[in-house]
């Protein structure tokens, strides 16, 4: 059984057969999905990954299926402290489903969910990992680039889920990944050694620094993120102090490449980690990347679901061990 709880998960042929799919599938729709329920339980709040998906779940003939986790995982009143355990969830929901689409705060729980759940699990966002993201910004990459081309993407920011599985990403089709953030918000030395297996195995380049000017010279894209994650709000002023050299504006475009595009996952606070004058300008893909979350979440639950994507290998992985 297949599941997509992270990118190292797949070889970039397997990727690219859920992009393949997710484009012949919005050119061409198709009710592959007829008559199949996916069940989605989001522990944090959601717009494109959620309605998004559902969009594309609907498109393709598909229903979906709404619980709220706190309800149905943590029932705190119950004299027990939980109404039944995440394992006995699972094989319940197995009966009734055909796939799981989940976005947690413990990438541990998505594991358990996995392995107790007789249907696909897909992760829609974990404290260490966003694939559904990653997939949706190749995706815009090859659209803005070619399928061929190799391209220099700088992450300027939190070394966050996102600019994890970004990297990942990137190094596995072979792309030139940068990073640079704060050293007291950075990779750890393992996930370092990971990005540099990645780069090997694969051909790509992974560089970084706490200089971004320095980073994103000659880069074709530069990426940023929130720099205060989801349950982050307690150390928000720390996070503003360290990271007020990060901020993605016109002065650090210009010493990526002349015509340089923008990305971000979005949501965006304008002003703090990026500024109108770069969201809003013409070579910024951020909505071209919301559009995508929904045509790449055609091909993932298509494929998942009909079994159409070769079966998984996890040669290189890392899930935060």
């Amino acid at each position: 059984m297949k599941d997509l709880l992270t990118i190292g998960d797949y070889e970039p042929n397997q990727l690219q057969e859920f992009l393949n799919l997710s484009e012949s599938l919005q050119e061409n729709p198709q009710p592959v999905l007829a008559q199949k329920n996916i069940l989605f339980a989001f522990e944090k709040p959601s717009l494109r990954t959620k309605v998004g998906t559902e969009a594309a779940i609907n498109h393709l003939g598909g229903n979906v299926i709404h619980i709220d986790p706190k309800v149905v995982f943590e029932y705190e009143e119950d004299p027990f402290g939980c109404r039944e355990s995440l394992a006995d969830t699972m094989k319940n929901i197995s009966q009734w489903c055909d796939a799981i689409f989940s976005r947690v705060f413990s990438h541990d729980d998505l594991k358990v969910m996995a392995a107790n759940a007789g249907i696909p699990v897909v992760n829609a966002l974990c404290n260490l990992h966003h694939p559904m993201q990653a997939l949706a910004d190749l995706y815009t990459i090859q659209k803005a680039y070619g399928k061929d081309e190799t391209v220099s993407v700088s992450f300027v920011g939190d070394a966050n889920n996102v600019a994890f599985s970004l990297i990942e990403i990137g190094l596995k089709f072979g792309h030139d990944m940068r990073y640079s953030g704060p050293k007291d918000y950075y990779w750890s030395e393992d996930q370092l050694q990971y990005f540099n297996l990645l780069a090997v195995e694969y051909g790509g380049s992974f560089s970084h620094g706490s200089d971004p000017h320095d980073i994103v010279k000659g880069s074709d894209v530069i990426y940023t993120d929130a720099f205060v994650s989801m349950g982050e709000e307690d150390i928000l002023e720390e996070k503003l102090r360290k990271f007020e050299n990060y901020q993605v504006n016109q002065k650090l475009m210009q010493s990526a490449k002349p015509d340089a595009t923008f990305m971000h996952c979005l949501p965006a606070h304008r002003g703090i980690e990026v500024t109108d004058e770069v969201i809003d300008h013409p070579n910024s893909l951020v909505y071209e990347q919301s559009k995508n979350r929904m045509i790449v979440s055609k091909g993932v639950f298509a494929g998942l679901i009909t079994e159409s994507v070769p079966e998984v290998s996890k040669q290189f992985n890392y899930n935060g061990i």
